[in-house]
């Protein structure tokens, strides 16, 4: 699977590859001006040589930047690693308590993820019916009468460290560079 932060890279790296190839250019034009054309003390040399180096300047900040981008995107998905393990292992702990079987905790995490009966049926090469009939057993088990009170009981003593006078988190929905 594709990670999420290689498109984000992808798509600051390509106008950067396009830099390079126009400072390729620029050295090349200012290469045959000033020793085929001995242009070097003209206007126009003077203009090429200012314009090479800002688009250098920029490619060496579009670099770095993309190098920050690179390091933060990357501490980002290794806490997200860490989190979501804990979260896993939470979870399993709670059902764990619930004395829940291997096959239960198999359609619990399906249910979590959201994925409907029939697709847990197809997954784990049972009739619907069977998924459906250890679903009740695990309901059951957490003492709740469905699926969404069975994800909110998962879920509930994961969120009782959140104070009860803290906002919501706001969400983010693009990865920006980190301040120079």
């Amino acid at each position: 699977m594709k990670r999420p932060s290689g498109s984000i890279i992808h798509r600051r790296l390509l106008p950067l590859v396009a830099l390079g190839g126009t400072i390729l250019f620029f050295v090349y034009d200012i290469v045959v001006d000033w020793l085929y054309e001995e242009e070097y003390g003209t206007f126009h040399f003077l203009v090429e040589l200012v314009v090479f180096v800002g688009v250098s300047m920029a490619l060496i900040v579009g670099v770095r930047d993309l190098r920050r981008l690179r390091s933060r995107l990357n501490r980002e998905e290794r806490r997200n690693k860490l989190l979501s393990t804990a979260l896993a292992e939470s979870i399993n702990e709670q059902m764990d308590e619930w004395r829940m079987t291997r096959s239960e905790k198999e359609v619990a995490w399906f249910l979590i993820k959201g994925y409907r009966f029939s697709e847990i049926a197809e997954a784990r090469g049972v009739k619907e019916s069977t998924a459906r009939l250890q679903a009740t057993s695990l309901y059951a088990k957490a003492g709740v009468s469905g699926r969404a009170e069975f994800v909110a009981e998962i879920l509930q003593p994961l969120l009782m460290s959140v104070p009860n006078d803290s906002p919501p988190p706001t969400r983010r929905t693009t990865v920006e560079t980190e301040p120079h």
